[in-house]
């Protein structure tokens, strides 16, 4: 009886993981052809060859200066 518990019990808490871990969300590199009419602000992260490199910006803004571009000021 207590190594069905023990069963049970392990179970439903591996069934229970989902609800309580953070959720992955792929997002693409931002540039011309991903954001092409997409609205300004779809979500996408900065190209490897930019200065904020894998930070968060928007289709809207990535190819302008930082804070939210991806661009440090000359």
């Amino acid at each position: 009886m207590k190594r069905k518990l023990l069963i049970l019990t392990a179970v439903l808490g591996i069934a229970g993981i989902p609800t309580w871990a953070p959720q992955a969300e792929a997002v693409a590199y931002c540039n011309s052809t991903y954001c092409v009419g997409k609205p300004a602000t779809t979500k996408c992260g900065c190209p490897p060859h930019t200065d904020r490199r894998g930070q968060a910006s928007t289709c809207g803004s990535w190819n302008g200066i930082a804070p939210s571009g991806c661009w440090y000021a000359p």
